[in-house]
């Protein structure tokens, strides 16, 4: 009987890959580890860690945000009321659209991101609740940027010594969302330790 050649095994060995991948399902689909994974990785010469990812995309876009509508917009709205109003609308559009998805695609693993999302589930109500969120932080922001002009100038409502751009406004958004997502984690923890104490004393 004649002994198989090597190019005999290698159209073995690629037949079963093959016949593998096509027969391949959920259930026997071999399991691995994240630390497995990692090894066949790209891996960059730069290492930025992923919560500094998060927290400059949430900047960037709050700074998005703050150049077209309060900077674009502002000739031709001039009560600065309603430009914050307007912002306010549009932070939540771009939160709820772009932001989180990005947040969602650059996440590793998946759904790690969802710690930075104070609505992370996607759906029509999530676009709601982003603008109604947006809302509360625009008007946390404005308020602080009223209060900084105000102290600066003891009271004189008339003049502008911290004007809105970008770079600040952006640092303030994030600051105030940091603050309610950590409000949210709170909260959070303290319902979880209430339910595991009523259901340790039943």
């Amino acid at each position: 009987m004649a002994k198989k050649g090597n190019g005999d095994d290698l159209y073995s060995i690629k037949s079963k890959a093959v016949d593998d991948l096509v027969n391949a399902t959920v259930e026997n689909t071999p399991k691995y580890s994240e630390e497995e994974l990692k090894k066949y990785r790209a891996k960059s010469k730069i290492n930025i860690s992923p919560t500094f990812k998060a927290l400059f995309v949430k900047f960037w876009f709050s700074g998005v945000v703050c150049y077209f509508f309060i900077w674009g917009l502002g000739m031709y709205i001039p009560s600065t009321l309603d430009l914050f109003a307007v912002t306010a609308v549009g932070m939540g559009f771009v939160k709820d659209i772009l932001e989180n998805n990005l947040l969602r695609f650059i996440a590793n693993p998946p759904s790690s991101n969802d710690k930075w999302m104070m609505f992370p589930k996607k759906g029509y109500m999530s676009l709601v609740f982003n603008v109604l969120y947006a809302i509360l932080v625009t008007v946390c922001v404005w308020f602080t940027y009223q209060g900084i002009n105000w102290i600066g100038t003891s009271g004189a409502n008339d003049r502008v010594i911290f004007g809105v751009e970008p770079i600040f406004f952006g640092l303030i958004y994030l600051g105030f969302e940091l603050l309610f997502l950590w409000m949210k984690r709170m909260g959070g923890k303290i319902v979880a330790d209430a339910k595991k104490k009523v259901e340790g004393g039943v």
